[in-house]
C-alpha cells in the first residue's frame, strides 16, 4: 500500500473533507454572536459583519482550497472546476433561473423569509449597499461553490466515482445547513444533487456559482422590495 501522501487522489480527497467539515465549524463559530460582538465587537446584522462574515468564508472555503491544491504539487485548477464556461454553462444557468426567481419571487413577502432576510438588518438601503452587499455576496459564493462543487466534488469522483460522490456531497452541503432550519436543509438536498450533475456535464464549477449567486441576489432585492421595515434611496440623510 502506498503512503498516503504518495497517493494524490486519496490525500487531496481527505483535505476536501475535512476543510469542508472543519471549515464550517470555524466559519460557524466566527459568524456566531458571542465572536462577532465580545471579539470584534461588531453589531450583528450591520453592513460590517455580514462583510466580515463574506469575506472570512471566502477566505476558508476558498483561499485554504486553493492553497492545498498548490502545495499538493497540481499545476493547474482546471481538474477541480475553474476552466473557461461552454454554452451548456449559460444554458443550464437559465433554465435554473426560470425556476428559482419565481420560486423567490413568492417566497420572499412570508414572514418566515423576512425574519431572516435581507441579512443585513438596515432601515435605509443606498444605492452603495445594495452593490456592496452584492460583490460580498458573490465573492462569499463563488468560493463556497468552488469548495462543494469544485474541490470537494471532483476529488470524491477520483475516490468514489460519480453517484457516490454526488451523495456524499449533498449530504454534507445539507447538513452544513442546519444552523438556517431544517427547511433549508431539505431544500439543499435536491440543489445538491442538480448542482452537482450539472457540474459533471459541463465540467466546470460556473453553473453552480451562477446559479447560487442568482439565488442569493434575488432573494435580497425581492426580501427588500417586500419588508415593511426597509426602504431603498439613492442616498441616505
Amino acid at each position: 500500500m502506498k503512503p498516503l501522501l504518495d497517493n494524490i487522489d486519496l490525500f487531496l480527497f481527505i483535505s476536501a473533507t475535512v476543510v469542508t467539515i472543519l471549515g464550517f465549524f470555524v466559519y460557524t463559530w466566527i459568524v456566531s454572536p458571542g465572536f462577532t460582538k465580545r471579539i470584534l465587537r461588531i453589531e450583528m446584522g450591520k453592513p460590517r459583519q455580514l462583510y466580515v462574515q463574506r469575506f472570512a468564508g471566502a477566505l476558508i472555503f476558498g483561499v485554504l482550497p486553493m492553497l492545498i491544491i498548490l502545495l499538493s504539487g497540481s499545476t493547474s485548477y482546471v481538474e477541480f472546476g475553474i476552466k473557461v464556461p461552454v454554452s451548456a454553462t449559460y444554458l443550464w444557468t437559465m433554465v435554473l433561473s426560470l425556476l428559482i426567481i419565481p420560486m423567490n419571487y413568492f417566497n420572499a413577502p412570508k414572514p418566515t423569509n423576512l425574519e431572516a432576510y435581507p441579512q443585513i438588518r438596515e432601515e435605509y438601503w443606498t444605492v452603495n449597499l445594495l452593490i456592496q452587499s452584492a460583490i460580498s455576496w458573490i465573492i462569499y459564493l463563488t468560493a463556497y461553490e468552488f469548495l462543494f462543487r469544485g474541490f470537494l466534488f471532483f476529488t470524491s469522483i477520483s475516490i468514489l466515482g460519480l453517484w457516490p460522490a454526488i451523495l456524499f456531497n449533498t449530504v454534507i452541503y445539507s447538513l452544513v445547513h442546519y444552523p438556517k432550519g431544517y427547511k433549508e436543509m431539505l431544500g439543499a438536498i435536491p440543489l445538491g444533487i442538480i448542482l452537482c450533475y450539472l457540474t459533471y456535464l459541463t465540467g466546470s464549477i460556473w453553473v453552480a456559482v451562477f446559479t447560487h449567486i442568482i439565488l442569493a441576489l434575488s432573494n435580497e432585492w425581492f426580501s427588500l422590495y417586500h419588508h415593511p421595515n426597509m426602504v431603498l434611496k439613492k442616498s441616505h440623510r
